[in-house]
């Protein structure tokens, strides 16, 4: 019942809401959002950061659930608005460009004189979503059907994505801009290493030390404690095949992050405001079904896939491909990450991600925030 009402209510609030659309219009201003709202990151940070470096002429206004958590944003010159506020919905409202990360509510009202760019937040084509998801209810799938309707363009990684994920999933008919990730360029570029010294400096790491970080996806039947695996074996696994002393990064869905207790075999980097440098920081990536392999996989280092619960997860959730066709050394258990950490050869990986890459029709050239910026700027793709 309460799932109908909502899918009644939303294109008539939609049009009620307009209405804050009244008043002066600002051709030169951008509302960013990243994940409703919680952060300052991904792809909007990087192009929001880009626009002010390349184009200052422009006005940065981001949105968050607790804007004074981000007061100090004030002094690169952005202004703060509370995510899905009145005022927040009179600035976007009267602002040209819209450009978040994830999707906006159904009734959310977007103008036909602006521009809505939704760079999403995963790279490649993996695991499921949007309509080739069913697993949502009706009334769920109603409503992200209606917020899909509302024109915008989107950014896409790859081939995959915008066949797969954009036009499939998200049955998106508009625009899309095919020009990576704009997230993603400091990994294509590798032009920042002093994030290494950011990452080392912020968690206390020795200065030759190699840092493993572990990445899983959320999901709702496991806590905390069922990601892990025995990270004594694993190190000296890393330590035999690698050299070198290393120390593990877990960065954990907010959702579980509360569960993490302290340990002195890895540190909780839940919290880090920026995945990207991480991952920048990081000599070896494990995951399970996060799109985050993509964006590491860039910079030709090792990443490793540890899905404990492969059967139930692609039976619940499924992937767009067979994730044994990835090019990424996959185990199912503790031990088998131990083997395939021993047994890795770097030759045969690399060709195989070159062969991803190829196979997905990857756009990544380290040039996305640039080509993102051209499009704001001169509305031609």
């Amino acid at each position: 019942m309460l799932d109908q009402l909502q899918t009644f209510i939303a294109p008539k609030l939609r049009s009620v809401l307009k209405v804050l659309s009244i008043g002066p219009f600002h051709k030169k201003r951008i509302v960013f959002f990243s994940y409703f709202g919680a952060q300052y990151s991904c792809n909007p940070k990087y192009i929001s950061e880009y626009m002010q470096a390349h184009y200052p002429e422009y006005d940065i206004v981001w949105a968050f659930n607790n804007p004074e958590q981000f007061r100090y944003l004030h002094k690169k010159n952005i202004k703060l608005v509370k995510y899905l506020s009145l005022p927040f919905l009179r600035t976007c409202l009267t602002s040209k460009y819209i450009i978040t990360n994830s999707e906006i509510p159904s009734w959310f009202p977007v103008m036909k004189r602006q521009v809505y760019i939704n760079t999403w937040h995963g790279g490649g084509a993996y695991k499921k979503v949007g309509a080739s998801y069913n697993k949502e209810t009706a009334g769920k799938q109603t409503r992200a059907a209606l917020a899909r309707r509302i024109p915008c363009t989107y950014i896409s990684s790859s081939k995959a994505f915008s066949d797969l994920t954009i036009r499939q999933s998200f049955q998106h008919t508009g625009k899309i801009l095919s020009c990576g990730m704009p997230r993603n360029d400091i990994l294509v570029n590798q032009d920042h290493p002093e994030l290494i010294q950011k990452i080392r400096t912020f968690y206390h790491l020795p200065e030759d030390s190699h840092i493993l970080l572990y990445a899983p996806t959320y999901r709702a039947s496991k806590a905390a404690s069922d990601y892990a695996f025995d990270f004594r074996q694993v190190k000296t696994a890393l330590e035999d095949r690698f050299g070198g002393s290393w120390f593990f990064l877990l960065r954990m869905h907010y959702f579980v992050l509360n569960q993490l207790g302290k340990s002195s075999e890895y540190i909780d980097a839940s919290q880090y405001p920026d995945m990207q440098e991480l991952l920048y920081a990081s000599d070896i990536l494990v995951t399970d079904y996060s799109s985050s392999m993509w964006d590491f996989a860039l910079t030709n280092k090792p990443c490793f896939l540890y899905a404990s619960d492969l059967d139930h997860y692609d039976l619940k959730r499924g992937f767009y491909s067979d994730i044994h066709s990835w090019p990424f050394p996959l185990a199912e258990s503790g031990s088998e990450l131990i083997q395939n950490i021993h047994s890795f050869n770097e030759e045969t990986y690399l060709k195989d991600v070159r062969k991803h890459f190829t196979d997905l029709g990857s756009y990544e050239t380290g040039h996305a925030c640039e080509k993102t910026a051209r499009y704001i700027v001169s509305g031609k793709l």
